[in-house]
């Protein structure tokens, strides 16, 4: 009930805030249709949690968590309005009819209390959440295969996909512009050109439903992964959602941008795949069940005593067992497909012309592709294993964290893109449009890995945790720091050349990028310090080979400018390298003694 009242004042406080007055001096009125979708969007989480907290206090728990994520992306959007007004583009709050200073009016305090509140009852939902989890019957299922299964387990793979796709689509969509505009006071830019507070809080909604929809896949409670997916996709859908309605009603310059009508699309979608979660899960353990007694049926029809119940029982535990197995198999050779496209394809858009130039010109190199071309063969090299069943669940972890060694080599050469881009006459060629094919390839290869995983714990008891191991911590969190700031800072200088390091704002692609690797290889020794000591080798060298991927950039891309030198950004990554490596090592050998 906390969550739920404190959820229901911040949707208040939301709604109000338009009325009460966003920005001062007076500016034109915000567009009615978009202003409806996000007071609407907003409401939906915790007056759903009120209608269930009751009879489902999990699920309305759920229901604010999911919403409460993805409020905190917004809470940073709001601080735009303190920054500068007119570059917030929130057009269901305001349109700004001059280029004039604008200030914060009491409006603008209302929506972030409102999305604070949000933020609060999140909190207080994953509590709620936290000690359901702790009573009897959470996650239980008359079925014994989905019983204490996760949903993604439940539901089967194809509905999995689905939602795990619908959260790819909403995170690539949100990079592009809100809108198009040619009225001079709206100025619209995408993700990576806009003003910080812009661009942290839609890079924070989008990370929050890429969390929530992994959350909820590996949740063993198909009611509480449905009130988190309902409760993110509907907090997602009222960003993206006003941003179309203003797109396709504003008018005066203003139209709609293809990045919106995906991400509102998806978003729906989510909501859609939340909703049917407990009614899908349910009909496949009736099927389930109903196949289990028919087996069992026929069995004991054979066996002419019944003391001999026994072998029924084992058979039908060996088919479980047999089954779990061929699930596992299918993810890892899912993951092994993703990764050699993605290989296959960054070789392809690294050998094509990366610009599109006027012709008669020559077609401009750009040593960035050697990178990738490194980065998916390595790529490519890992993801075979994981077609072959006695090595795929042992190369898993690497093939986990490789990936981003991929984005981040893509990002660099389009980058280069959006610079040139800059030049009459000159735009993306068709290596770059393949190259981005192959980043989002890398991100579900990553995304599939992860699935392969949750599926190979499925088998594990779980309920007892695990502390994490002292001396894989003592020496993988120096290696994780040193990797971070070896991403943060340039490989190497050169007369003339200023490479971009963290410092640089706002970000280019090629830094996001790096900032995507940093994250992933920090993550990657966190799990390791509480993994199997087989599969934390394996994750922590796949980390050892992508900070070596971004290494051997220095050499292949250092010709691009004259007298190059090492920068500190190199020197870090090798002992990155060497510290990673270490703890793999260290993994091993602290399971031996």
């Amino acid at each position: 009930m906390p969550a739920v009242a404190v959820g229901l004042c911040g949707a208040v406080l939301v709604a109000l805030a338009g009325p009460i007055g966003v920005v001062r001096p007076e500016v034109g009125s915000a567009v009615l249709a978009a202003a409806v979708v996000a007071v609407f969007c907003a409401a939906v989480a915790p007056v759903a949690g009120l209608v269930v907290v009751r009879r489902a206090p999990a699920v309305a728990g759920a229901l604010t968590a999911g919403a409460g994520s993805v409020a905190l992306g917004l809470l940073v959007l709001d601080l735009q309005l303190w920054a500068d007004p007119v570059d917030a583009n929130r057009l269901e709050l305001f349109r700004p009819l001059t280029a004039a200073h604008l200030t914060a009016g009491p409006g603008a305090s209302t929506m972030l209390a409102g999305h604070a509140l949000g933020v609060l009852a999140g909190l207080l939902g994953l509590l709620t959440v936290a000690r359901a989890s702790h009573e009897d019957g959470y996650g239980h299922s008359d079925y014994p295969d989905h019983d204490d299964a996760s949903v993604a387990r439940r539901v089967g793979a194809g509905l999995s996909a689905v939602t795990a796709l619908a959260a790819l689509v909403f995170a690539v969509a949100s990079l592009a512009e809100p809108l198009r505009s040619s009225d001079p006071v709206l100025l619209v830019h995408p993700l990576l050109g806009s003003p910080p507070a812009t661009a942290i809080g839609t890079a924070l909604v989008a990370v929050a439903v890429l969390v929530v929809v992994a959350a909820a896949l590996v949740s063993i409670a198909p009611g509480v992964a449905a009130g988190a997916l309902v409760g993110a996709g509907t907090a997602a859908l009222g960003l993206s959602g006003a941003q179309l309605a203003a797109g396709v009603t504003a008018g005066d310059g203003v139209g709609l941008a293809p990045g919106p009508v995906a991400a509102s699309v998806a978003a729906a979608v989510l909501v859609l795949v939340g909703a049917s979660i407990p009614a899908v899960a349910a009909a496949r353990a009736r099927r389930g069940i109903a196949a289990l007694t028919s087996g069992l049926g026929d069995v004991g029809s054979s066996v002419s005593t019944a003391g001999n119940s026994a072998p029924s029982k084992a058979k039908a535990l060996a088919a479980a067992e047999a089954a779990a197995r061929a699930r596992v198999d299918r993810w890892h050779r899912y993951a092994g497909l993703a990764g050699i496209a993605a290989g296959l394809l960054a070789a392809v858009g690294a050998l094509l012309p990366a610009l599109s130039v006027p012709d008669g010109l020559p077609q401009p190199q750009i040593l960035a592709t050697r990178v990738v071309l490194v980065a998916g063969a390595v790529l490519v090299v890992v993801s075979v294993w994981l077609l072959l069943s006695e090595f795929a669940a042992l190369v898993r972890p690497a093939a986990g964290v490789l990936w981003a060694a991929l984005v981040a080599a893509v990002a660099g050469v389009l980058q280069s893109v959006v610079v040139a881009s800059d030049l009459p006459g000159v735009g993306p060629g068709a290596g770059a449009w393949v190259l981005g094919l192959a980043a989002v390839a890398a991100a579900g290869t990553g995304l599939l890995a992860w699935c392969a995983g949750s599926a190979e714990r499925e088998g594990i008891d779980t309920s007892v945790d695990v502390p994490p191991r002292r001396p894989v911590l003592v020496v993988g969190v120096p290696a994780a720091a040193v990797a971070v700031v070896a991403l943060a800072l340039p490989l190497y200088r050169g007369a003339g050349f200023g490479p971009d390091s963290v410092a640089h704002w706002p970000w280019g692609w090629d830094m996001w990028g790096r900032a995507l690797l940093a994250v992933v290889v920090a993550v990657a020794v966190s799990v390791a310090a509480k993994a199997r000591p087989a599969r934390a080798a394996a994750g922590l060298l796949g980390a050892a080979g992508a900070m070596g991927v971004y290494l051997i950039g220095w050499p292949l891309t250092s010709g691009r400018v004259i007298d190059p030198v090492m920068g500190p950004g190199a020197v870090a990554a090798i002992l990155g390298v060497v510290l990673l490596t270490a703890t793999a090592v260290v993994a091993v050998r602290d399971d031996r003694r």
